[in-house]
């Protein structure tokens, strides 16, 4: 009896420690998110770095692949210059080991271009890795819609 009981706590003690680190790398996940979208908002760079992979890369709006490095020279330019407002919605997150993969909407006035002070709205995915204990973006697609336009 006391065999079986060992070996019952010795399987369940891994299987909930598995459960705590996933609930806390869930957890992370969104404070990830809302870093992104404060870091992006305020064009910081050094938060930037920490959460954007140095291989990342991104399949933009403007129907270009982009590297990190492109981007923070797009930062640079003014190319990603909001106006107030900008929204992030998830709507799903699915796990798949040390993956994460968010997809939703975003919303946004830009502050350049042709678009400058309309309000567009954006389908996103997001590729997430957790490495040492901390979520990084490792890719990014985003297409602008028009959401009043229903294809099927």
């Amino acid at each position: 009896m006391l065999t079986r009981s060992v070996l019952l706590f010795s399987l369940l003690v891994p299987a909930l420690t598995l459960h705590a680190q996933d609930v806390d790398a869930k957890r992370k996940l969104g404070m990830a998110g809302q870093a992104l979208g404060r870091a992006l908002a305020t064009h910081d760079q050094v938060a930037l770095e920490k959460l954007w992979s140095p291989q990342m890369i991104v399949n933009g709006p403007n129907n270009t692949v982009l590297t990190r490095a492109e981007i923070f020279e797009g930062m640079k330019n003014g190319l990603l210059d909001y106006e107030a407002g900008y929204k992030t919605t998830v709507e799903k997150a699915e796990f798949i080991g040390d993956v994460a993969v968010t997809m939703g909407e975003d919303s946004y006035t830009p502050a350049f271009g042709p678009d400058k002070g309309r309000l567009l709205h954006r389908r996103s995915t997001n590729v997430w890795q957790y490495t040492d204990g901390n979520w990084i973006m490792i890719a990014r697609q985003a297409t602008i819609y028009d959401p009043a336009v229903k294809h099927y």
